[in-house]
């Protein structure tokens, strides 16, 4: 296959370009306190940042660059196992799944967060003054809101966002593309963790991988639906071979 696939925006390649800009303004910015005769001049801290900001834009360039690369790749065919296309009860049962799960999770996290605050507050609270416990309650309380208010704002946002993607699902070994957002596996300390066909909530593919960063390793895990006429279990053991996963 050596067309590419139309419909189908590199986001990653605009993302490359936007911190590209950014890691030249920094640049820029870094240099302009060494020179002479202009606003900048001698403002060592600017510098200071910039240095840092420099480098870290132009981190993020390279990785999103490399990305671009394999998200060409799917498209031209190169590295493309399957290529389907949700319809829009599909697409409409995908993105209620995501919805529903994201709700639960952040219901879940928001229980966490308020016995968190619940036994850090409450002895706290012994060690303040009588009139700095109300304003100390407010901030708690505030804080508290906000995360309730974000927990309820992002799963309908995402929603409406899945309902506006491209239908478009593109598969490879190391990297796929569902329905706007590219995932790949391939970095060092990453790697495909389970991956099944699955009958409910729909027929479909349930995919899990892992990825390390700062915060060290975490797990995504995606599940989107196929035609009824595409069986996925052959696609299922392909991908398991070409990532060493056990039966």
């Amino acid at each position: 296959m050596n067309d590419r696939i139309s419909g189908i925006k590199n986001k990653q390649r605009s993302a490359s370009r936007i911190f590209m800009v950014c890691t030249l303004v920094a640049a820029v910015l870094m240099l302009l306190p060494f020179f002479e005769g202009n606003p900048l001049s001698e403002v060592w801290a600017l510098a200071f940042l910039c240095f840092f900001l420099t480098f870290s834009f132009l981190v993020v360039a390279i990785i999103f660059r490399s990305r671009a690369k394999k998200m060409d790749k799917l498209q031209t065919g190169k590295k493309l196992l399957i290529h389907l296309e949700l319809d829009d009860e599909m697409l409409k049962q995908y993105a209620v799944t995501m919805k529903r799960e994201s709700k639960d999770k952040n219901k879940a996290i928001m229980w966490i967060i308020a016995i968190s605050f619940l036994v850090i507050t409450v002895p706290f609270l012994f060690f303040l003054d009588t009139d700095e416990r109300g304003g100390f309650l407010l901030i708690i309380a505030s804080i508290v809101a906000f995360i309730f208010a974000a927990s309820r704002f992002f799963p309908l946002y995402y929603y409406r966002k899945n309902m506006k993607g491209d239908k478009q699902i593109l598969i490879g070994e190391k990297y796929a593309y569902f329905n706007g957002y590219f995932h790949n596996w391939d970095y060092p300390m990453s790697g495909l963790t389970k991956i099944k066909a699955i009958k409910t909530p729909f027929h479909g593919i349930h995919l899990a991988y892992y990825y390390t960063d700062r915060t060290w390793k975490h797990v995504h895990e995606i599940k989107f639906p196929v035609p009824n006429y595409f069986d996925p279990k052959p696609l299922v053991n392909q991908l398991k071979m070409a990532n060493s996963l056990k039966e």
